[in-house]
């Protein structure tokens, strides 16, 4: 493994090693977005990108034939859309047969040669990319947490992301961007994308993103089709090291990619480090795909548990160890009627007790929605902004409801904006700590409506995925919040006993001038809401009690809110 901390200093290039396969390779530290570092790599993909252009072109039109239109928006045009404004739906639909039936045999023979050229020049790209803007690495700081998220951007060439109804990804790409740093008191500190395969969406994303992270690791394990992993990484942290596993099975569509496990470790500052895991497993519905994932997880599984012990061994001891990514599994199809518990509860297996689901921290395992007598959604009211007050709830699906389908749906019409529903239950994408029985790490985990104002007519998301906010906080960072709490706000004696232990365990103040407070280092391994939550279990009969405990979770959670608490990033 290469340790590429920007804290280092000396050299360009560094040596990045994968355990799987136990090869050595190399992750050099660029200011911004670059295809490849070899001149005759970079010529044969320039030169040949702009042969295969009109095999491209052709390819797009051929799909919008039988797939959509006008992807991920309406049809007639709206008001803006000028150039196929007065054009009807037949005169499209028999220009872009003429132009295929006459530009398919000229276009193939050049396409040919330039996806050969581009092959060559795929060889020569490094196995993983990093840029390393001017912006400094943050420090992590507990009273703030980690605000984690993982994003499928859908990010793919014209011809594929044209079957799924979605628009422009280069256009796209540019909302997503705009839309994550949009609020700095909510830039999460930390974006796992998937499904980052267009070459020009990939440097616009990280191009836009270079002025608000540290960190951006792209263009993770480059194939000789051009895709790649479709794993990217933006962090406000310094990455020490990076490594990637591709999966040993994959089918369909997917093995013209490399998908698999990446694997980043975070210099959070003051000698402690974080493991962030990104991932996205095998698509499609049946029992060959569920096979596949199943697998997927098995050797995610292994994986990281051969991380963790080797870790161990060399007396390396991390700070929190998270997984996430699109995992394709849901309770749901995708839209949202087709129970699928079996599935998940099978993949569930396959990925072992110690991974632990922070969605489920502050939301029903039955039917997917928030506790709403223990926590409150954050991001709600400004990610829909847009959307009446009274309209306005927390998604329960992280899949637009209509995308990627050819079912009457408002995605891709103009009422889309006014009401973007979602497959419920349909939650591909998830967060989860490994390892943390002890349960040091305390979790706020909101499926997010992001960039419903980015554009006046917007008729579809910025993706068909929904990105997913986790904020983490541990013991210490409770502290102020719990040293404020009053017993006498409570009637029951058990819960006052319960607040007073609290104060005493975790809201000591060791300064009155500063009014910092601190916690009892027997208790510095586990976050307070756990005895909260242990009580509870212990008067689950008794509805008073319960009642007063689950208030008093509430506000001790609301202190995790970086849209109206503590801000949520952590700043250098």
């Amino acid at each position: 493994m290469a340790d590429i901390s920007s804290r280092q200093t000396s050299g360009d290039f560094m040596p990045e090693v994968q355990p799987s396969q136990a090869q050595t390779h190399y992750v050099s530290r660029d200011n911004h977005y670059v295809y490849s570092h070899n001149r005759f790599g970079r010529g044969c993909h320039y030169l040949g990108r702009f042969l295969s252009r009109p095999v491209s072109l052709v390819a797009n039109l051929a799909t919008k034939l039988f797939a959509h239109d006008r992807p991920g928006k309406s049809s007639p045009p709206s008001e803006g859309d000028k150039q196929t404004q007065n054009v009807p739906l037949w005169t499209r639909k028999v220009a872009r047969v003429t132009a295929v039936t006459l530009f398919l045999v000229p276009s193939l023979a050049l396409g040919i040669l330039g996806f050969s050229l581009r092959m060559i020049g795929n060889l020569f790209r490094n196995d993983i990319s990093l840029i390393q803007s001017s912006v400094p690495p943050a420090i992590y700081h507990p009273e703030r947490g980690l605000h984690l998220m993982t994003y499928n951007t859908g990010l793919m060439p014209s011809f594929i992301r044209n079957l799924n109804d979605l628009r422009s990804s280069q256009r796209r790409s540019g909302e997503i961007a705009e839309a994550l740093t949009r609020n700095p008191d909510v830039i999460p500190d930390v974006v796992c994308f998937q499904e980052v395969f267009d070459q020009q969406a990939a440097k616009r994303l990280c191009q836009d993103l270079s002025g608000h992270y540290h960190h951006i690791v792209h263009s993770v394990a480059p194939r000789e089709t051009g895709l790649n992993s479709g794993l990217a990484i933006a962090s406000k942290y310094p990455v020490q090291e990076i490594t990637f596993r591709p999966f040993t099975d994959l089918a369909g569509e997917d093995q013209l990619a490399n998908k698999g496990l990446l694997r980043i470790v975070l210099d959070l500052g003051n000698d402690k480090t974080a493991v962030v895991y990104n991932t996205h497993l095998q698509a499609k519905e049946g029992q060959t795909y569920d096979a596949i994932r199943i697998d997927e997880l098995k050797q995610i599984r292994k994986w990281v548990g051969a991380d963790s012990s080797n870790d161990r061994r060399n007396n390396r001891h991390h700070h929190g160890i998270f997984l996430m990514g699109d995992l394709n599994i849901a309770r749901s199809d995708e839209q949202g009627r087709v129970c699928k518990n079996e599935q998940y509860q099978n993949a569930r297996k396959a990925l072992g007790d110690n991974f632990s689901d922070s969605y489920y921290e502050t939301h029903d395992e039955e039917n997917d929605t928030r506790l709403v007598e223990r926590s409150e959604s954050f991001f709600v009211n400004s990610d829909q902004a847009t959307i009446k007050t009274e309209d306005r709830r927390e998604p329960d699906g992280s899949w637009y409801l209509g995308a990627g389908n050819r079912e009457h749906q408002p995605w891709g019409s103009k009422r889309w904006k006014e009401q973007p529903e979602v497959a419920r239950h349909c939650i591909y994408d998830r967060q989860l700590v490994y390892r943390d029985t002890e349960k040091k790490w305390a979790s706020h985990t909101e499926i997010r409506q992001l960039g419903l104002d980015v554009a006046h007519d917007l008729e579809s998301g910025l993706s068909d995925h929904l990105p997913v906010s986790v904020i983490y906080r541990e013991a210490e960072g409770f502290s102020a919040v719990i040293a404020r709490l009053e017993p006498e706000h409570f009637t029951r004696p058990e819960v006052r006993e319960l607040v007073n232990q609290l104060k005493f365990d975790y809201g000591r103040q060791i300064s009155h001038q500063t009014g910092e407070h601190t916690v009892d280092t027997q208790f510095s391994g586990v976050n307070p809401l756990r005895e909260i939550t242990e009580l509870r279990a212990h008067h689950i009969r008794q509805p008073v009690i319960v009642n007063e405990l689950n208030r008093l979770e509430k506000m001790v959670r609301q202190s995790m809110n970086p849209v109206s608490g503590t801000p949520g990033s952590n700043a250098g």
